[in-house]
This record gives structure tokens, sequence and C-alpha cells, in this order.
């Protein structure tokens, strides 16, 4: 019900609370809501949510959290999730040893042989190896939602750098960074994370997102429900900025667009942003920062600076 509803435009305010409460109230919900978006814009198979899938399956196992403060910039907007499903393309039945590539602000969902279903973000690479007795992939570069089909003879290994990522059948995103790092998002079911060769195992649970650091060590924690939701809102053409500075807000931003956000100075690049915003609007996110932050947007020739009035 609420994935068709999303997608036949941005909720209302009444609507979009209710939405909030019904995922807060078990957090198994927000992999199946991000399922069913997927199922609705055509871009996933019935397999991927398994044989048995009902949302009335879902019963409340943990205490409402506290409302969550809405967001002064939210700009959701139906033209955003437009634009996020018509970038999503090549959408087919994936060979076992295909490399998948994504250039930059493009998404792309395949479907493997054996029914595990793949959407990569912007600027990814992967390569999947699909056999009668092993299903790995290759995370090469960038990031990758993962909703795997439960076989009990052939877990499903993700190898990220010196990350290796194993499960059985559910849902996770893992992302690569610049730094080596790895960081592992659990949408469904359970899913351990580990360092090639290296004993040490992590076994994370629905709404656990590790960053698995280099040397080995595991940063660990626990997602609200609605956090753990817009962790993959970039399916839908969704940038979440949380929390996040200017600074960290430009170089997500440099993901998916070419056009550049500079800041000025140190001080601006640590003002702290807020909300949700597209992907493919980095001067529409910087006007609104500016707005926001007593700043002053600049036009340049290939894109826009943040500056003092």
């Amino acid at each position: 019900m609420w994935a068709a509803r999303t997608d036949r435009g941005p909720l209302n305010a009444k609507d979009q609370a209710a939405l909030d409460d019904w995922l807060r109230g078990d957090s198994r919900r927000v992999g199946a809501y991000a399922r069913a978006l997927a199922v609705n814009a055509h871009f996933d198979r019935a397999v991927a949510l398994g044989a048995n899938f009902s949302p009335a399956d879902f019963e409340a196992t943990a205490a409402p959290a506290k409302p969550v403060e809405r967001r002064k910039f939210m700009l959701a907007s139906g033209g955003a999730l437009a634009a996020s499903v018509a970038a999503l393309a090549g959408y087919g039945l994936i060979a076992s040893r295909s490399t998948i590539v994504t250039a930059k602000g493009d998404l792309r969902r395949v479907t493997l042989a054996e029914g595990s279903a793949i959407t990569l973000n912007t600027e990814s690479r992967i390569k999947p190896r699909i056999e009668e007795a092993l299903r790995e992939v290759d995370l090469v570069a960038g990031e990758a939602l993962f909703d795997v089909t439960r076989d009990r003879k052939r877990p499903f290994i993700v190898h990220a750098g010196y990350a290796r990522i194993r499960v059985l059948g559910t849902s996770f995103s893992v992302r690569r960074f610049d730094d080596d790092s790895v960081e592992v998002t659990v949408l469904e079911g359970l899913v351990e994370v580990g360092v090639a060769g290296n004993r040490e195992r992590q076994l994370l649970r629905v709404g656990q997102r590790t960053r698995l650091l280099a040397g080995g060590r595991f940063r660990t924690e626990r997602l609200a429900p609605t956090t753990l939701e817009r962790s993959i809102g970039w399916r839908r053409g969704l940038l979440d900025l949380e929390g996040m500075t200017l600074d960290q807000a430009a170089a997500e931003y440099a993901r998916y667009s070419d056009r550049r956000i500079e800041i000025a100075d140190p001080t601006i690049g640590a003002m702290k942003v807020t909300g949700v915003y597209s992907t493919s609007d980095p001067l529409g996110f910087a006007e609104a920062a500016a707005l926001s932050l007593g700043i002053r947007a600049r036009p340049t020739p290939d894109g826009v600076r943040l500056g003092r009035p």
C-alpha cells in the first residue's frame, strides 16, 4: 500500500507521518518497503521477495521510537522520483561472469541467473561469479544493494577489497570508500562480515551498519528505521545528507554530478546540513543550504561556490 502511494507522488505531511510510524513499528518493514518500491517501478522480480512474502507477516516487536523531527528541506519531489526511475536502466538476466558498470549519475538494476537482484549506484562496478556450487560477487568499486535469494546449500559471498560478506539470503548494501574502508548496512536478515584471511567476524542483524576500517577494525552502529530507509534513498534518486558537513555533502554530490560545489573556506565547510535532496540537483542543494545557513551561493562556470555574504 505505502509503496503504491509513494510511487503516485510525494506524500502529504499526514501520510508521511503515518509511513514513518509504520516503519518504526518493525525494522524489517524497511527492507520490505524498499523492495516493494522496486516492484512497483517494474525493476524487481517476484523471486527477490521470496515465495512466502506477505506484509501481514510483519508483527511489531520493538517499542515505537520517539517521533522524528521533521526536516527543513525534504526535496523529494515527484519529478525527482521520476528521474530516478528513468535512470534505473539495464534490467535483465545477467550471465554468470559478466562485468557490470555504471557511469557517474547512473543507476542500474540487474538480476543474476540464480535469481538474486543487484542495484548499482553511481560509478560502480561488480563482477559476478555464479556457478553450480558458487555464488560470489566482487564489488570492485562504488556501492550496490543486494537482494539475495535464499539458498542454504550455496551461501552468497560479496568481496569488497579486504572485506568478505557472507549471507544465505537477505537484503543489504555495501559501499567502498576512497580510503579502502567498506560499509555494510543490513535491511533484512543476517549478514556475516569479516576480513579475508582473518578469523574475526561480525554478525549483523537488520538495522545495523558497520564500517570495516583499515587493519580489520569494526565500527558498528544501529540505525533508526527511518534512517535505514534513507540510507538506500539513492535508488530513488535521493541523497540523505543529515548531519553531514558542507565539505562532506560536496564530496557526496561529486559522486553523482560533474557540477562542482566549491567551499570558500574551512569554517564554511565545517557547517552542518540537514535533509534529503535530489542526487541530480547539486545546485538546488547548494542554494537551499546557503539560505538555511546564512551564506551565499554564487554560480561558477562548472557549478556553484559557497561563501560569506
